[in-house]
C-alpha cells in the first residue's frame, strides 16, 4: 500500500483532479451548502433550516419519508419539517439529506445501478447503526457507508464501449484486485474518482482516505489512521452482511479481506452472526 501521504498527493495532482471535469462530477447543490453553512453556526438557526427544506418539495418529502421509516426509530411521527429536525437532530437531518442530493446528483439508469443506490443506503444506515461497535462516530460511519462507492455512477456513465458495468460484473466476481481491473480496462477505478467527488463535496479527509482505500486490505497492517482502518473494516463486514440479506453466496471482497477486517474490529464468528441477525431484522423492517 502506499503511504497516506503519497496518497493525499496522489489526489492533489492536476491531472488526477482533472477526472472531476473529464467524468462530469456534479457540484455540492447549492441547498445542501445552503444546510451545511447554516449547520455550522454555533446556534444554528431552526426556522432557516425549515425555510431550505421546505422550498424544495423533493427535498422535504424524502426528509419526513425517511423519518418516518422503521431506519429512524422515532417514538412518535414527524408531522412536518421542524419535527422532523427537533425528533431526529441535525446531524442526523443533514446526513438524510445528503444522500438525498447525492441520489438526485448521480444517474441511477437500470438495474445495476439501482441495485448500486439500494446497497449504499443499507451499508450507510448498517455503519450508522454498528458504528459503537467499531468506537467510530456514527455520523463518520455514515457519511463513509453513503459515499464508498460513489466513484461507480459515474464512471457507467462515462465508459460505455468497454462498458464499465461489464467490468463491474467480472471485477466482483474476479480474486484479482478491484481496482486493478478498472484501471487496466479505463484507466480510472471508482475509489479515487468517488474520494474526489466527496472532497468537492466537503466530506471529512478521514472518509475521503478510507474511501481511497477500501479496496487495499493492504490498510489493516499500514501506518493507517485507526479510524481509516476501522471505516473500511466495518464497510467490508456490512457489505458481507448485506449480501447474506440478498442470498448471494459469493463474497469475493469478503474472501480477500474479511479475516483481517474482522481481526482489526475484533469480532469473533459469534459477534458477525448476533450483527448480521441485527441487521437482517432491521433490513426486514424497512422493506
Amino acid at each position: 500500500m502506499q503511504s497516506i501521504e503519497a496518497i493525499e498527493q496522489h489526489l492533489d495532482d492536476p491531472q488526477v483532479r482533472h477526472l472531476i471535469q473529464d467524468l462530469g462530477v456534479p457540484p455540492r447543490p447549492s441547498a445542501l451548502v445552503d444546510i451545511q453553512r447554516e449547520l455550522q453556526r454555533d446556534d444554528p438557526r431552526m426556522h432557516v433550516l425549515t425555510q431550505i427544506v421546505t422550498s424544495d418539495v423533493a427535498m422535504s418529502g424524502a426528509l419526513l419519508k425517511v423519518a418516518n421509516s422503521p431506519w429512524a426509530g422515532l417514538s412518535r411521527r414527524a408531522e412536518n419539517i421542524q419535527q422532523a429536525f427537533m425528533l431526529l437532530g441535525l446531524s442526523r437531518c443533514e446526513h438524510i439529506l445528503t444522500e438525498i442530493a447525492l441520489r438526485d446528483a448521480l444517474p441511477a439508469n437500470g438495474p445495476a445501478l439501482l441495485r448500486f443506490w439500494d446497497v449504499s443506503s443499507k451499508r450507510a444506515h448498517a455503519m450508522a447503526f454498528l458504528a459503537g461497535r467499531a468506537d467510530l462516530p456514527p455520523s463518520m460511519a455514515q457519511t463513509f457507508g453513503l459515499f464508498a462507492d460513489v466513484g461507480i455512477p459515474l464512471l457507467a456513465q462515462r465508459f460505455t464501449a468497454p462498458s464499465y458495468l461489464e467490468t463491474l460484473e467480472g471485477a466482483n466476481q474476479s480474486d484479482e484486485a478491484f481496482t486493478d481491473i478498472e484501471q487496466r480496462r479505463h484507466q480510472a477505478d471508482h475509489t479515487v474518482v468517488g474520494a474526489l467527488l466527496s472532497r468537492s463535496w466537503g466530506v471529512s479527509q478521514t472518509v475521503v482516505l478510507a474511501q481511497r482505500l477500501h479496496h487495499d486490505y493492504g490498510v489493516f497492517t499500514a501506518n493507517a489512521p485507526t479510524d481509516v482502518k476501522s471505516l473500511v473494516a466495518l464497510g467490508l463486514v456490512c457489505e458481507y452482511i448485506i449480501q447474506r440479506y440478498a442470498g448471494l453466496n459469493r463474497h469475493g471482497e469478503w474472501t480477500k479481506g474479511g479475516a483481517e477486517a474482522m481481526c482489526h474490529l475484533g469480532i469473533s464468528d459469534d459477534d458477525l452472526q448476533s450483527w448480521c441477525d441485527d441487521l437482517h431484522d432491521r433490513f426486514s423492517q424497512d422493506v
